[in-house]
């Protein structure tokens, strides 16, 4: 038998009568980088929430680690906390605990509250929460989404060797990762 960390078998969605994803197969094998690129709205972000267990599908079957690194397209933190509180938040969630690298130039970011933070220094600590316990999945719904070259580098550099799952449009993460890419139209593969 073959070794996945994710598998989707058969997985539907749907927002009412609106089909977000339907019937979609897909495993992810340990060290496998997969991309899923279409469209805007396509399911692309729907499928990554469904394989994250952020969102629960319909119909079908998802088997996945009991631990998984997600950053959602749209960070979405507290703005009332400091960088290094919601770190620690996600830390005692997974178990892991603020790296002693300076992984995507957090550091300067730990004192800050989030309410202060750019869009791109969002991106990047959710990144960081992500990180966080070594998952042995990583789901990542745009991570370069208003990312600095810097940051962009460092976070392929990351990258390389883990087992991944990522929405994107950026060609360029895609050949850098050299990630099996699966296309996706009206919630379905359509190739891949």
């Amino acid at each position: 038998m073959v070794a996945r960390t994710l598998k989707l078998e058969g997985v539907s969605k749907y927002f009412g009568s609106r089909r977000a994803v339907h019937a979609v197969t897909l495993e992810v094998r340990p060290g496998e980088r997969v991309a899923v690129m279409g469209g805007n709205g396509s399911g692309k972000s729907t499928l990554l929430a469904i394989a994250s267990g952020v969102l629960d599908a319909d119909r079908g079957l998802v088997e996945r680690p009991p631990a998984i690194g997600y950053a959602p397209e749209k960070p979405d933190i507290p703005d009332h906390l400091l960088v290094v509180e919601w770190l620690d938040v996600v830390g005692s969630l997974k178990r892991g605990k603020l790296l002693d690298t300076d992984e995507l130039g957090i550091r300067p970011l730990l004192g800050r509250r989030v309410s202060a933070l750019s869009l791109g220094e969002r991106q990047r600590v959710s990144l960081c929460a992500a990180f966080l316990g070594e998952p042995p999945l990583f789901v990542l719904d745009e991570p370069t989404n208003a990312l600095d070259h810097g940051a962009r580098v460092a976070l392929i550099e990351r990258l390389q060797g883990a087992t991944v799952l990522l929405a994107t449009h950026d060609a360029e993460l895609v050949g850098s990762l050299a990630a099996r890419v699966v296309q996706m139209k009206d919630g379905q593969i359509t190739r891949g």
